[in-house]
């Protein structure tokens, strides 16, 4: 890219969390559009990703890169500095690789980077080693601040489980838990039937009949919220039941479920456990989850209670947290996807149409044995090994992340990615292997 010819201009932004010493996303685009002014470029674009951590999500999975990249073209792609695009290495030099096979460059305003010379790439990978390592230094400084919380018996933030809240620490300064005296019997009463062998399903049915209040302050506006069986089930295998404290507290309400054993533990091995939290012992918690273990297969329920489901998707769709297949299977007698490690889930209701619509949208018109991508669905009818042998002929991979629990269908959970599209004739190109049937 020779910046002397650049005309056209698209601006990025991104911004993981809004704080006092942040440079706001509106201060990024405003240096951005100073340097398209100076040099009289034209923008044709501004793309931002708020709220978006560069370290957790890669720039092509980012929803303000990806509109980035699907815009009319460009000569060049203006950023404020190396780190707002990518906090990784190979993150930074995918997304600078992309821009390459399109014809466009790269600008930072505060980074003076040259992606046209050797030294200059070597310079620009200098920086997104430095932003690397400060993401990593950051890192450390989080756990380390956590670990002294933790030591210090204070709480550290995050999600607060159900029947529990936090208060000023009266002991000194920061949080520390107490029991949520509007909500702790429910949690006790729902504990107390799951030890007496009651199903998770018949428990999240009684929170729902008693009326008890969902988690988070949230309230019924229609009539079919209820409590559901994850729900329930993580409330369930949550340690502070018996006063213990999961090793990596402060997850947000829609991560992953960690082990129930994964707590705090003293110098010499054992769990510290604070009784005033307690409303079981070590030795009931531990009887709780393998109860809830036992029955954690749908091989393990009742055959009534069983329901076939869609083979469109059997492995096909993969968690993109735990990189295993998502199983098939049945919530409230919804069909769903969900991972049989850390139990996220994704309604099917919404999702299968949404993914055909994708797959017709976008594939329909590619050549496929001899015929089209449309055609060949058509052909397959409503059976549905024969469509997704055709969705799978399209795919290159198909990630789900999680979302936030109770919310509707997001597409942004979905990581879709497309076969590379047929070269023209004799010229070569990698094959990808096709995925397990």
């Amino acid at each position: 890219m020779n910046v002397n010819k650049v005309r056209r201009c698209a601006l990025y932004a991104r911004l993981s969390v809004t704080k006092e010493e942040s440079v706001s996303i509106s201060r990024q685009l405003h240096s951005c559009r100073r340097y398209a002014e100076a040099r009289g470029w034209e923008v044709v674009g501004e793309f931002i990703d708020d709220g978006v951590s560069a370290t957790v999500s890669r720039p092509e999975d980012r929803k303000g890169w990806k509109a980035l990249l699907s815009t009319s073209r460009f000569d060049a792609v203006i950023i404020w500095k190396v780190d707002r695009l990518a906090r990784r290495v190979l993150d930074f030099l995918h997304a600078d690789e992309t821009l390459q096979q399109r014809g466009a460059g790269l600008v930072a305003v505060e980074d003076p980077i040259d992606m046209t010379s050797p030294q200059g790439r070597a310079f620009a990978v200098m920086l997104a080693v430095f932003g690397e390592m400060e993401a990593e230094a950051i890192r450390a400084r989080v756990r380390a601040a956590r670990a002294q919380l933790l030591k210090d018996g204070r709480w550290a933030g995050g999600g607060i489980a159900y029947g529990y809240r936090s208060a000023a620490n009266p002991d000194g300064p920061g949080r520390v838990l107490v029991k949520d005296l509007e909500r702790i019997h429910w949690l006790t009463e729902a504990v107390a039937m799951a030890l007496r062998g009651s199903a998770v399903n018949a428990v999240a049915r009684w929170l729902t009949d008693v009326g008890a209040p969902l988690p988070g302050g949230a309230k019924r506006k229609v009539d079919n919220v209820a409590w559901n069986r994850q729900t329930v089930d993580q409330l369930l295998r949550n340690p502070i039941l018996a006063g213990m404290t999961a090793h990596n507290p402060g997850r947000g309400k829609g991560d992953k479920r960690v082990d129930p054993f994964a707590v705090v533990r003293d110098e010499n091995g054992n769990p510290v456990i604070d009784e005033s939290l307690a409303v079981v012992t070590a030795e009931e918690f531990a009887h709780l989850q393998s109860i809830l273990d036992s029955r954690d297969s749908p091989q393990a329920r009742k055959r009534a209670d069983r329901k076939s489901t869609s083979p469109f998707l059997s492995r096909v769709a993969r968690c993109d947290d735990c990189d295993v297949y998502m199983c098939r299977g049945t919530n409230q007698k919804r069909p769903i996807i969900y991972c049989p490690r850390c139990k996220q889930t994704l309604s099917r209701t919404t999702f299968d149409p949404y993914l055909v619509e994708r797959l017709l949208t976008e594939r329909g018109s590619e050549p496929l044995a001899a015929a089209t991508v449309q055609d060949r669905w058509s052909a397959a009818g409503n059976d549905e090994l024969a469509r997704r042998e055709v969705l799978v002929s399209q795919l290159e991979s198909l990630r789900i992340r999680r979302g936030v629990i109770g919310r509707y269908f997001d597409e942004e959970r979905v990581l879709l990615r497309w076969r590379a599209k047929p070269l023209p004739t004799g010229t070569s190109k990698a094959t990808t292997a096709d995925l397990p049937l």
